[in-house]
């Protein structure tokens, strides 16, 4: 699923806007976005503990969870400039791998690419710093997380 930053609403009741009518869509007390800057704000990405910054720092990469009375966000870890891995309990416990290529010449896309090992109720967000676009993927509570395999999250090849 893709938007633009203006294009997702996030209430202060803890309840998600549908894009286009501003309806709730539901109330749980979800794992929710991590807030973005403003539409007119482009920024370089800045790595530290919560944001993994991917393809030469074009993508940023940030999440959040609730697992019971437990929420917070996803601590990062670098593993090449497309790759790297999340995790939320313990530094040893691997949640999420997430990547992110350059699939311009193949199909004139950036691509992302996710694996979870958790049933956590998470969002993972990936932004793209030079045009404020983002994909945001979220899992269900107590759901498996699926696979994410999407080959045109990105139209935005230079």
């Amino acid at each position: 699923m893709r938007f633009t930053r203006t294009a997702l609403f996030v209430s202060t009741c803890l309840s998600v806007l549908s894009p286009a009518t501003g309806e709730a869509l539901h109330s749980a007390p979800r794992a929710m976005a991590p807030r973005a800057a403003p539409a007119d704000t482009l920024f370089p990405c800045q790595p530290d503990a919560r944001t993994l910054c991917l393809n030469h720092g074009r993508f940023e990469v940030t999440a959040n969870f609730v697992a019971g009375s437990v929420s917070g966000d996803a601590q990062v870890v670098a593993l090449t400039d497309d790759t790297g891995y999340l995790w939320f309990f313990s530094s040893d416990n691997v949640e999420i791998i997430v990547k992110v290529l350059d699939g311009c010449g193949v199909n004139g896309n950036y691509w992302v690419f996710a694996g979870g090992l958790t049933n956590v109720d998470v969002c993972l967000r990936v932004t793209d710093s030079q045009t404020a676009g983002f994909v945001l993927e979220c899992n269900p509570p107590n759901t498996p997380f699926q696979p994410i395999q999407n080959t045109s999250a990105f139209p935005t090849c230079p």
